[in-house]
């Protein structure tokens, strides 16, 4: 146990090693370039100007900085609290209003599904119906041109048409020759 452990701290000691080296050999190679070396100078530069100046401020001025920085995080407190209040009656608005209403199309979409299927079975049966007959009228039709022998019974009511009309036919009559 203690050989894993020494192993482990050995292994993680080169690892660190080898990063550190490698961050300084990159650092090295890269200050190679003069326009890299002057960035980095004026970068350098610019970073303990801006910093010499915060702490000489802060130095000077300690109670001035503390009250800077407490108003700023009030202000940010206070506009934390509104945007979650904001946020809280949102969510509670759609609570009660949108998620009700989502409801009630998921409902009526279902609703409408349902009886989008009864009218397609409906339909379905309507085209066979309507085929049975289109086929009896088109063998009873074809019967009766070839054999005039065949001769369709009509109701009481169908006769006295017929009879009524001048030529004694219906008019539109699809069987006449």
């Amino acid at each position: 146990m203690t050989q894993n452990n020494y192993s482990n701290n050995n292994d993680s000691s080169k690892l660190l090693l080898g990063v550190v080296v490698g961050a300084a050999v990159g650092a090295a190679i890269a200050l190679l370039d003069n326009s890299t070396r002057q960035k980095v100078i004026s970068g350098s530069k610019n970073l303990g100007s801006s910093t010499g100046g915060f702490v000489r401020n802060v130095k000077e001025n300690p109670g001035e900085f503390k009250n800077d920085v407490t108003e700023r995080f009030k202000s940010a407190v206070s506009t934390l609290k509104s945007a979650m209040n904001e946020a809280q009656t949102l969510y509670e608005k759609v609570n009660e209003e949108v998620v009700p209403q989502i409801e009630s199309i998921r409902e009526s979409a279902s609703e409408i599904v349902e009886t989008a299927k009864e009218v397609t079975e409906d339909a379905k049966d309507i085209g066979s119906q309507v085929a049975d007959a289109g086929s009896e009228v088109k063998s009873s039709v074809s019967s009766g041109h070839q054999n005039n022998d065949n001769v369709v019974q009509l109701s009481k009511e169908s006769q006295k048409t017929v009879d009524a009309s001048p030529k004694g036919d219906i008019p539109g009559d699809v069987g006449r020759q």
